[in-house]
């Protein structure tokens, strides 16, 4: 295992990111309200499994725990959001939306799914997926850019 991974830190990078790119693919069909949807509802598919329940916690976990591993898990999530500004750009680009920032709206993407997995009242939908990412583009539409 250490010729691979030379210490917990690089195995747990490997995890996460296999993790990301298996569970939440992050698409370009042209249509940034499609893409947005699949992209909502596969991390709320995937932050309800274990794994992503286990992930989410770590990312929660103080600054100060020494392990190092909420900085990898926070290394990951930002070459995620550099992801999710690419697919932003391409969307400006074509005029789907005005230029955006990607930490913002990922905020206003993640935010609606941790609160229905914190109630767990039901499960998250396609169709909740489609209705929040339907609410965050016609606020970016409308409002000045983020």
């Amino acid at each position: 295992m250490y010729r691979r991974w030379p210490n917990r830190g690089d195995l747990f990078r490997d995890i996460l990111a296999r993790f990301a790119e298996a569970f939440v693919p992050l698409h370009d069909s042209g249509d940034i309200h499609d893409d947005l949807v699949a992209f909502v509802y596969a991390f709320a598919e995937a932050s309800a499994t274990p794994e992503g329940r286990a992930v989410l916690q770590i990312l929660m976990r103080k600054a100060d725990e020494s392990d190092g591993l909420r900085e990898v898990a926070l290394e990951l999530l930002e070459r995620r959001t550099d992801d999710l500004q690419l697919r932003l750009d391409a969307a400006a680009a074509l005029g789907q939306l005005p230029a955006v920032d990607a930490r913002f709206v990922n905020m206003m993407l993640a935010g609606p799914v941790q609160w229905f997995l914190v109630r767990r009242t039901r499960p998250f939908t396609r169709d909740d997926a489609d209705k929040v990412v339907g609410v965050v583009l016609a606020g970016l539409r409308h409002g000045d850019a983020v």
